[in-house]
């Protein structure tokens, strides 16, 4: 296959500069808000005792996925060598990087005293490295690296090292969210987290979210920019997409059918009937899992860019509420501290409230994923370059024909 040029967008167009100008809004919201829960403290959030994690750690696992996801697809073009991929192999690598640091960003947020997150990297020292905690840092750091070589080594166009350092950091990748599935499956107190599938199920859900992402990123980028996008390559990855789907909803099903089983079934009753119940039924089952699998499945629809189109924004959505039915339910049940007595805090269910400063904090972090995507398809060549870019060869100058000697006078 006949090697693809790369080029930056112009950059110039007016819906480009009005779309900068509104995700700096939301920045400066974002500022102004981190500003005040900083001095205030964390009474401003919808977080509490009883509910520690909320919109924030939600978005943060959420990106992690997402970067776990758009890295395998990147695989498929640098590691796999599948040629048909490769228009999109840049961008893939580049949103997985993105998606990562906006969980980091998350994470020193969510903190609430950003200024202390060096103590997260004292290894054997300050951290207790028999804490899955302790370990995702390492991991964490670790992978942001990798990425970061590996769009390098493939912008700068060695294959060969891409290719090694590709299959490292797609090996990387399954590991870091393994790890982050790990952090919940673990915690045995609550019913509804622990879960030996739980780290497998983080992967796979990692693999869906990332691979819609991609979907949809590179068609509105290739379209808006006008690159020419094979639209088998995007039904192809919706044909993967469906694949992905289905493991995980394997893994969902028996997953809950271990935690209903009697006599232990009080989180998953909490979960599926409780004030969260939506949650689950509609974000995770229904979005996530039914109406992308119908799309996909069906006959016509699975066949068209529409449909793909359609699933992939689907499942963005509902693997939002997947990572939210974990968090916020899981922390909420009542802890049975004191049976046939006192259980949880007073014996009532842990409540999160919706309040605008974590709100705002929360769309602020997606803004500055935003902000650094657009930039980078500004400023760094990510996108195949038009037809019209390509560089034709410039043709062999022509041989001088010295001039003729002037006549000499009469």
């Amino acid at each position: 296959m006949e090697e693809l040029s790369y080029s930056p967008i112009e950059g110039k167009s007016r819906g480009y500069r009005n779309m900068v100008f509104a995700i700096g809004i939301v920045i400066a919201i974002f500022i102004v808000s981190y500003l005040t829960a900083y001095l205030k403290g964390f009474q401003v959030w919808g977080v509490s005792n009883t509910v520690p994690w909320g919109q924030l750690i939600t978005l943060d696992i959420y990106f992690i996925g997402l970067s776990a996801g758009a890295i395998v697809v990147s695989s498929l073009g640098y590691v796999f060598k599948k040629e048909e991929y490769k228009p999109i192999g840049r961008l893939a690598v580049y949103v997985g990087l993105l998606c990562m640091i906006g969980a980091m960003i998350c994470v020193l947020t969510d903190l609430g005293r950003p200024e202390k997150f060096w103590r997260l990297f004292m290894f054997f020292y300050l951290n207790n490295m028999t804490s899955v905690f302790a370990i995702n840092g390492i991991f964490y750091g670790g992978y942001i690296l990798l990425m970061i070589v590996y769009l390098w080594l493939v912008m700068e166009g060695k294959h060969h090292l891409a290719t090694l350092i590709g299959t490292v950091d797609v090996c990387w990748a399954v590991l870091v969210h393994t790890f982050t599935g790990s952090i919940f499956g673990l915690i045995s107190t609550r019913e509804i987290l622990t879960s030996p599938i739980k780290p497998f199920e983080f992967v796979v859900a990692a693999c869906t979210s990332g691979t819609s992402l991609l979907i949809i990123l590179a068609y509105i980028s290739f379209k808006k920019s006008k690159r020419h996008l094979d639209p088998k390559l995007l039904i192809s990855l919706g044909k993967l997409l469906s694949y992905f789907i289905i493991v995980l909803l394997i893994m969902v099903f028996f997953d809950k059918l271990v935690h209903t089983y009697f006599p232990h079934r009080e989180g998953a009753v909490f979960l599926m009937t409780g004030p969260y119940w939506w949650l689950f039924w509609i974000l995770q089952i229904g979005m996530g899992i039914v109406i992308p699998l119908i799309i996909l499945f069906h006959p016509k629809w699975g066949k068209s860019l529409k449909g793909v189109m359609t699933a992939s924004a689907s499942v963005v959505i509902g693997v939002l509420g997947e990572r939210a039915a974990i968090v916020i339910p899981g922390t909420a049940q009542v802890q049975n501290l004191f049976p046939g007595e006192l259980q949880g805090v007073w014996g009532t269910p842990g409540t999160f409230s919706i309040t605008f400063w974590e709100t705002t904090m929360s769309l602020g972090a997606v803004a500055m994923v935003a902000l650094l995507f657009v930039l980078g398809l500004r400023y760094l060549p990510i996108l195949p370059a038009k037809p019209a870019e390509v560089a034709a060869p410039t043709p062999a100058p022509a041989a001088e024909i010295p001039a003729a000697p002037a006549e000499a006078p009469k």
